[in-house]
């Protein structure tokens, strides 16, 4: 009997069981999605700039391959860099996102790294510098942010199988970004490089600076600007701002910087952004510096004249860095002839006149007594150009090309007409055609000492003029025939009469 209730029992549980685990099954919590963790680290380099990899990773040599391992001391100098010193830094805080949405977050340890705990997807990681905690040894020193780093979880290793956690985790280095003023320079409103002018030719240097995170902290903001020897400044200097929000342009009143021009022919131009005026600058604004410049007569004919700017920038005037953009540069060039006697074994001839005009243009050739050139409408006002005692004409300072032609293909056409022949000399009106370019004037215009080059000869022809007793012989036959004419008429009247 008591067997028979245990079993009916066992029978009953059995029962329930069967009506109570699918239910179980269903109401059971899910199981955990799977994660893995990406450590990334924050480090200073102190020793110089570490240049980026392929996705966001950074490196050098190439000596050691970034394999999403943990470096160690040794590897990690060997991918960075054997003279690298590089300090971890802590309270930097990374946000991982995925769509928009920070899906994990941290801040970095005294080791400079944190972990984020992710699951499967593709996420970015990058720093955000408002909740960032820096120590006040770091300010100054540390870049703004680092560049930011995408990862697709999971990540497969080279030898196979996947990163996971703790000491398998993915561990990421990204490159620190440069937190610094960017610079810029060029010789038109159009932001050429390269440009052509007359000698004395007014033009406009532009000085263009756009403000990086935490301007508003920096205590050295400086430009400086120095002319070569074939440039001349003008002044005509101003400082302007163009605010982020609005792409406005205001005029920075000059009380808001120092303006120091000196060297011995004024050639070195110092604008110095007053510190007051720095901590109202924002991230994205810029300053645009213009003033003009002259090409002169030191200028070398064919040659680049560039101008150089440096800017200086740093937190203190014991924390300063320096940087410099590509060099703009204006180029002027020349011509030169000689005037010879085609007759007379090619004798050189002085005194010869000549005017200079644009190649299918009515614009003539004016020079100023200061050497300045310049082109008129009107003939009667162009130079005229007169060949010497060596019988050289020479044509200085001519523009050549179009704003942002690179000198070294850069061109113009021009014509050059004789207006009056040397004494006994035939004139020959016929303009002559010539191209100036950087080699025109000069074989080599960018040496010390560049060697001119062969002048083009315009030849002229000697005046011949009948000879004397030819013309003498030839009246005397005539007035010879017209005497003995008269007299057989006079005879013939008489024997008439």
């Amino acid at each position: 009997m008591k067997k028979f209730k245990l079993l009916s029992f066992i029978m009953a549980l059995a029962m329930v069981l069967s009506i109570v685990l699918p239910f179980g099954r269903v109401f059971a919590a899910p199981s955990q999605e799977e994660t893995y963790e990406v450590v990334v680290h924050k480090v200073l380099f102190k020793t110089k700039e570490i240049k980026v990899r392929p996705g966001g990773s950074a490196g050098n040599d190439g000596q050691t391959k970034y394999t999403g391992k943990k470096f160690t001391d040794e590897e990690f100098r060997k991918y960075f860099g054997a003279d690298v010193e590089v300090e971890p830094v802590q309270g930097v805080y990374y946000e991982a996102k995925k769509d928009g949405r920070v899906i994990a977050h941290g801040i970095t340890e005294a080791d400079g790294s944190v972990r984020l705990t992710l699951p499967k997807g593709t996420y970015t990681i990058e720093e955000n510098k408002a909740k960032t905690k820096l120590a006040d040894k770091y300010k100054g020193k540390l870049p703004a942010v680092s560049v930011p780093v995408t990862v697709t979880l999971p990540v497969y290793k080279a030898e196979g199988g996947i990163f996971t956690k703790g000491k398998d985790a993915l561990h990421v280095y990204p490159k620190n970004t440069i937190d610094e003023p960017t610079i810029k320079k060029s010789v038109t409103e159009s932001g050429n490089m390269h440009d052509t002018v007359g000698i004395g030719e007014t033009k406009p240097f532009i000085i263009e600076s756009e403000m990086p995170d935490g301007i508003e902290e920096y205590k050295v903001l400086e430009f400086v600007d120095k002319l070569s020897k074939g440039l001349t400044f003008k002044d005509n200097l101003k400082v302007e701002r163009v605010l982020k929000e609005n792409s406005q342009k205001v005029t920075v009143d000059a009380n808001n910087y120092t303006k120091i021009v000196e060297g011995a022919k004024s050639d070195t131009i110092k604008v110095v952004i007053k510190s007051e005026f720095i901590k109202t600058l924002k991230s994205g604004d810029k300053i645009i510096i213009t003033f003009d410049a002259t090409v002169n007569k030191e200028a070398v004919l064919g040659a680049e004249n560039p101008n150089e700017v440096k800017l200086i920038y740093g937190h203190s005037p014991d924390n300063k860095k320096e940087k410099e953009p590509e060099k703009p540069e204006l180029h002027t060039g020349g011509k030169r002839f000689v005037k010879k006697s085609v007759n007379e074994n090619n004798k050189v001839l002085k005194d010869a006149e000549f005017i200079v005009k644009k190649f299918g243009e009515n614009k003539y050739v004016k020079i100023s007594g200061q050497g300045e050139v310049s082109f008129v409408d009107a003939e009667d006002q162009a130079t005229i150009f007169k060949s010497g005692n060596d019988g050289i004409i020479d044509i200085k300072g001519l523009p050549y090309g179009n704003k942002g032609d690179k000198n070294d293909t850069a061109a113009s056409d021009y014509e050059i007409i004789e207006k009056k022949a040397p004494e006994g000399y035939a004139l020959d009106a016929t303009p002559k055609k010539f191209t100036v370019n950087k080699t025109s004037y000069n074989q080599t215009p960018g040496e010390i000492d560049p060697k001119p080059i062969n002048p083009d000869v315009i030849n002229n022809n000697k005046v011949t003029i009948p000879q004397t007793g030819g013309i003498g012989s030839a009246i005397v036959v005539i007035a010879g025939i017209a005497i003995v004419g008269v007299g057989l008429y006079i005879k013939k009247r008489n024997y008439n009469a």
